[in-house]
């Protein structure tokens, strides 16, 4: 197990890819969520901006790393009408209470990702201690490993774990 845990949920893959990256960065575990009820085609899109507009949890399946066993846990989403995905609002309401520290991440077609991390960092109870905001271009292009190797840099900057844990915080 490492000392860091990214979870996250994709629609498209842009978010898959981001999350992918960034674990390759600094060497951390992952976990995708998986929604039960499909958000593909027309159909599955419009029910997606509904439930993210609406604040509708998703039904997701069970995920297999738990959040407690992890000092740090990094949250990723697509923004979907200036909101995080459904499925990442039900993973954050079913887990937050596991959480020690928090860093954020979204991938954003037009706009809205700073509001969707507030509205993120508001459900956990917790402010992160890191947040990034990733453009779909850039990431479908290859242009946000700088991005983040300065996200993985600044979350390898902060300190020592709680003392409940006696490996790194977080390992580069």
């Amino acid at each position: 197990m490492k000392s860091c845990l990214i979870v996250y949920y994709s629609r498209t893959g842009v978010t898959d890819r981001a999350a992918h990256d960034l674990a390759t960065a600094c060497g951390a575990d992952m976990e995708a969520l998986q929604a039960l009820r499909p958000y593909r085609n027309a159909g599955g899109f419009l029910r997606a901006v509904w439930d993210a507009v609406r604040g509708n949890p998703a039904p997701i399946a069970a995920t297999q790393r738990h959040p407690s066993d992890y000092p740090f846990i990094v949250l990723g989403t697509p923004v979907w009408a200036g909101h995080m995905s459904a499925p990442m609002r039900s993973y954050i309401a079913q887990q937050r209470q596991h959480f020690h520290r928090v860093g954020l991440f979204c991938t954003m077609g037009g706009r809205g990702g700073d509001d969707a991390l507030d509205e993120m960092a508001a459900l956990c109870h917790s402010k992160p201690v890191a947040r990034l905001c990733l453009r779909e271009p850039e990431v479908r292009a290859g242009r946000h490993i700088d991005q983040l190797t300065a996200l993985a840099a600044e979350l390898g900057r902060l300190g020592p774990a709680p003392a409940a844990f006696a490996s790194p915080l977080f390992t580069i």
